[in-house]
């Protein structure tokens, strides 16, 4: 992951290409002092994933009640952040509230992405479904819970965060909350996960065989801002997943770099 060193010029240019909230020099203080009053948490990885446009991902139980949600309020150009799942009515409540994108609804790392000139076929998502079936005990018997105790502000230079222009890291408030997510979660990310079952195959994929979310969409220059969570420590059942995706659908996949990898709470 690379923190790229810019003139003050170069910077204030990228920002206004970002679609973040707020022009005013206190902005970026506002966010981080709210960020600075909220519990670190944890959360449990459950299994190997493969989410729309054939991106490889880590799925983890549920969003955690204490995590933080970020909003942005585009009248007042303040960002607020809620907790748990008040985030889910933010959209009914809140008025010129910029929507949540649905990436970051079901909480998740993305580890890898297609080519740019590659479409999975049924035949390798199935082949991807059985990988990911047969890996994935591994992952969660393995894996120690993640532990959440900060988040990053990133004005980022591309979208897999290999390449950032500024970043700035708050500690969350201890102790660690280590309460698991509600039945109510829970449930809502197997909904999501059981879109890969076996039964449902065919249907999944017509959303995995879409064109988007390529390697240029993840590396190529696309400025932007979020709020994440870097992980510490990678988990080491992703060495063996990796191995065994490359192993059999060769040359189909770009893994991302481990320093990149996060967990989003949600774009600003």
């Amino acid at each position: 992951m690379m923190r790229m060193e810019m003139t003050e010029n170069e910077v204030e240019e990228k920002q206004d290409e970002m679609n973040v909230v707020s022009q005013e020099p206190r902005t970026c203080g506002i966010l981080i002092s709210i960020i600075s009053r909220a519990q670190a948490c944890v959360y449990d990885a459950a299994e190997f994933f493969v989410a729309w446009q054939g991106v490889l991902t880590i799925a983890f139980c549920g969003i955690p009640n204490s995590i933080l949600q970020a909003t942005i309020l585009k009248s007042s150009f303040i960002l607020i952040l809620f907790l748990g799942r008040i985030k889910r009515d933010v959209d009914q409540e809140l008025q010129g509230v910029v929507r949540e994108n649905p990436g970051s609804k079901w909480p998740k790392t993305s580890v890898a992405c297609l080519r740019d000139d590659k479409v999975l076929t049924l035949e390798q998502l199935s082949k991807l479904r059985r990988i990911c079936s047969e890996e994935s005990p591994a992952l969660a018997a393995s894996t120690p819970p993640v532990i959440v105790d900060n988040l990053s502000v990133v004005l980022y230079e591309n979208c897999c965060l290999e390449k950032i222009i500024l970043e700035a890291t708050t500690p969350l408030r201890l102790p660690v909350e280590t309460s698991k997510p509600t039945s109510e979660e829970k449930a809502h990310v197997r909904g999501v996960m059981d879109e890969f079952a076996a039964e449902n195959l065919e249907v999944y994929h017509v959303f995995t065989s879409k064109f988007g979310n390529r390697s240029a969409h993840y590396r190529n220059s696309k400025a932007g801002a979020t709020l994440v969570h870097f992980l510490k420590t990678v988990p080491a059942a992703l060495a063996r997943f990796r191995q065994r995706v490359d192993e059999d659908l060769p040359g189909m996949y770009d893994w991302f770099s481990d320093s990149s990898l996060h967990i989003t709470i949600r774009a600003l």
